[in-house]
């Protein structure tokens, strides 16, 4: 497949991190919005963004007159010229259809077609599509120019080839691609969920948000759960929740651990993330972030605080226990994808290995006694699977002997 076209529809955060990454690596871009005034104005912010960075001695000119070069701001019908078109809109399931089908309707039949979300089952979002085989998931991250690695979701429908292309893009673009089967959240949303999640529910028990957040950093961790929560956004991952709610999908999709903090924060709160005025933390101007005070009030600390060892061991066996479930249901192909996808995609500690291989270097055995524990205390969300416990007994690690 030809490689010499990228459209990205889309001027928000992520399309132009994608217009970034893709014209740094010698792409040219088409960009494309509501209207051609919207795509504009989408161009001028990647300018001012660039810019800044240049202020910064970030990237030299030269460098930031080279990545605008190679985008330009279109309409639709520029689509047609389109070797790959991305879809990168908000997370709402109608507009991301409507905004597929108007790309069906403009680009060759044999252009790649992909949506960059971030856990939408692609196959429902193929069901309007004349030519579902041309159609994939491609799973970026923000910031996009930064991140390596790209999550390759392959719907019932996606051809081989069109998957072998969307592959070749991914290379492309200098990026490091794992294969995923399509389902809600694929593979890094669902751990990345698990870890987040887990972080909210002891909020609600009464653990101390101090606690929580340095259990995470001790374990290497780059960012704690709470102010992770606030760079991705309390209102998106809220509507995450209620996308799938509304979707019919099954409980353990739709974040029940995290949703009473999630609606309370952005719903009767009004704290939406660091973005938005705020979330668990206050951002002050010229100063460090702060834990919000007002979380004492809406969410009391207990007297009986648990031990820190438990509460990193809640944090990270959450993670290394979904992964599990994505590698047992098939959902990543293998545990060096699983590793792959936490490293590059979720900042897991490098030293570490992986989600996984952190697990299987101190033993299948201790982990899942650490497990036992923690689903006696806090619940079965913890209990390892008979698939889990039949690696320990075969040997070979997650990918069996």
């Amino acid at each position: 497949m030809n490689q010499s076209r990228l459209g990205v529809v889309g001027p928000g955060l992520m399309g132009l991190g994608l217009c970034h990454a893709a014209a740094a690596a010698g792409v040219a871009v088409v960009l494309v919005g509501r209207d051609e005034a919207a795509a504009g104005r989408g161009l001028q912010r990647l300018a001012d963004d660039l810019g800044k960075r240049v202020e910064r001695g970030r990237m030299d000119a030269a460098r930031r007159e080279a990545v605008l070069a190679r985008v330009t701001p279109g309409g639709d019908a520029d689509l047609a010229a389109c070797d790959l078109v991305l879809e990168a809109v908000d997370e709402d399931r109608a507009l991301k259809a409507a905004v597929l089908r108007r790309i069906e309707a403009v680009v060759a039949p044999d252009a790649l077609i992909a949506t960059n979300t971030s856990g939408l089952p692609v196959g429902g979002l193929a069901g309007g599509l004349r030519r579902p085989g041309r159609f994939i998931g491609l799973h970026f991250f923000s910031p996009v120019d930064r991140m390596a690695l790209v999550e390759v979701v392959v719907g019932r429908d996606t051809t081989a080839a069109a998957t072998d292309a969307a592959l070749a893009w991914v290379r492309r673009l200098g990026k490091q691609p794992i294969v995923v089967r399509d389902g809600p959240g694929f593979f890094t949303s669902r751990v990345f969920a698990a870890y987040l999640d887990e972080a909210a529910a002891m909020l609600a028990e009464g653990v101390a948000p101090a606690a929580i957040e340095a259990a995470a950093l001790a374990a290497g961790l780059p960012l704690g759960p709470l102010a992770m929560l606030d760079e991705t956004g309390l209102a998106l991952n809220w509507q995450q929740a209620r996308q799938a709610r509304a979707d019919g999908l099954p409980e353990r999709s739709c974040r029940a651990l995290a949703w009473p903090v999630l609606d309370r924060m952005v719903t009767a709160l009004g704290r939406r993330g660091r973005r938005e005025g705020g979330g668990f933390y206050d951002y002050p101007a010229g100063a460090p972030k702060a834990l919000w005070s007002g979380l004492a009030l809406h969410f009391p600390v207990r007297n009986d605080q648990p031990e820190a060892d438990e509460v990193g061991h809640r944090l990270m066996h959450a993670q290394a226990l979904e992964a599990a479930r994505c590698l047992e249901e098939g959902t990543v192909r293998s545990a060096f994808d699983a590793d792959t996808g936490s490293v590059l995609g979720l900042g897991f500690p490098a030293a570490e290995g992986g989600v996984l291989a952190q697990v299987a270097r101190r033993g299948l055995d201790t982990f899942m006694a650490e497990c036992d524990r923690l689903a006696d205390r806090h619940g079965e969300r913890f209990r390892p699977s008979a698939w889990l416990r039949e690696r320990a007994v075969v040997g070979g690690g997650f990918d069996g002997p």
